[in-house]
Order: structure tokens, then sequence, then C-alpha cells
């Protein structure tokens, strides 16, 4: 009996331990998403700009490397969610 209530006890402690980590996932994601939102912006701006060949090329770096993070925070946020709701 008291094994079975140690059982729950650890049950519990690991969720509220998940729980806590993907709120904190979700915080990181929020704030990271806001000035990454700005910095992609600016990138494409001056992508739209004439610049030397070797300008564009790492301006268009800055753009799909914020597209990749983009798309990570968003895996990260489904899978966040998907732990948290099983």
């Amino acid at each position: 009996m008291a094994e079975g209530r140690e059982q729950d006890a650890r049950k519990k402690y690991s969720t509220e331990q998940l729980a806590a980590v993907g709120a904190v996932a979700l915080e990181m994601r929020h704030e990271i998403s806001n000035p990454l939102a700005a910095l992609l912006a600016e990138a494409q701006l001056l992508a739209l700009e004439p610049l030397a060949p070797e300008h564009q090329a790492a301006v268009g770096r800055m753009v799909d490397l914020c597209r990749r993070t983009v798309t990570l925070l968003r895996q990260m946020d489904v899978a966040t969610r998907s732990a948290a709701n099983p």
C-alpha cells in the first residue's frame, strides 16, 4: 500500500516537473520569437536593397537562419504542447 502511494507521488512529481519544463519552454519561445520576427523583417527589407553580391549573400543567409530558427521554435512549441497533453 505504501509502495502504491510512493509510486503515485513519484508520478505526480514527474508530471509537475514536465509541466514546469513546458512552461519554461513556452516562455522561452515567446521571448525569442519577438526579437527574431523583428530581425527577420529587417533582413528581408535589407534583401530588397541594391547590395554588393557578397552582402546580398550574407543577408540571404541571415534570412535563411531566421526562418530555420522560426521553424525550430514552432516544432518546440508543438512538442511541448503534445507532451503537456498526452
